[in-house]
């Protein structure tokens, strides 16, 4: 099945996690490859290591400066060939028998023009049929929810950004 996570609201990316622990909680075999999210300042990183079947992979330069609170939003070759690398990845992954692979950020990185929409479309087109491949980003594009099996939209009602509050570590990364 192909599921979705999209929408402005915070959460896109938890709960893909959310659903990747609860796979792995049953022993199925889990990845999670995080697009366009470089560094090592994610907390929920430190989480995955103690799960036997959950992988986790990460492909990006970073972005986020955290001493700054800072985010960088051009997009570089590098940026795009990091891309390239969880693509490749994700195709690896697909020959292995994995029960669910997020592709987390995917969405975004094929709205920013970092991977083009004939290579999702081969993505979705080539998952194998036991696989459950989960993609997440903002402005999810009619045909990819079109072929979803699932799509849920996280909607802003309030956001804490909007009043000036910086990242907190521990809820936003």
């Amino acid at each position: 099945m192909i599921l979705i996570n999209t929408g402005n609201g915070k959460g896109k990316t938890t709960s893909a996690i959310g659903t990747a622990i609860r796979s792995a909680g049953w022993n199925r075999k889990t990845a999670i490859i995080f697009f366009d999210k470089g560094g090592d300042h994610y907390g929920e990183q430190k989480s995955f290591d103690s799960l036997d079947s959950l992988e986790s992979y990460r492909f990006g330069k970073q972005r986020f400066d955290e001493a700054s609170k800072t985010f960088r939003f051009e997009n570089t070759a590098d940026d795009k060939a990091e891309v390239q690398k969880g693509i490749d990845k994700l195709l690896t992954l697909y020959k292995e028998g994995y029960f669910l692979i997020v592709a987390d950020e995917l969405i975004n990185c094929l709205n920013l023009g970092l991977i083009t929409e004939m290579t999702v479309r081969e993505l979705i087109d080539t998952c194998p049929p036991d696989t459950h491949l989960l993609l997440t980003g903002r402005n999810v594009p009619e045909w990819l929810a079109e072929k979803a099996d699932l799509v849920s939209e996280i909607k802003e009602v309030k956001h804490y950004f909007k009043k000036g509050q910086q990242a907190i570590k521990g809820l936003d990364y």
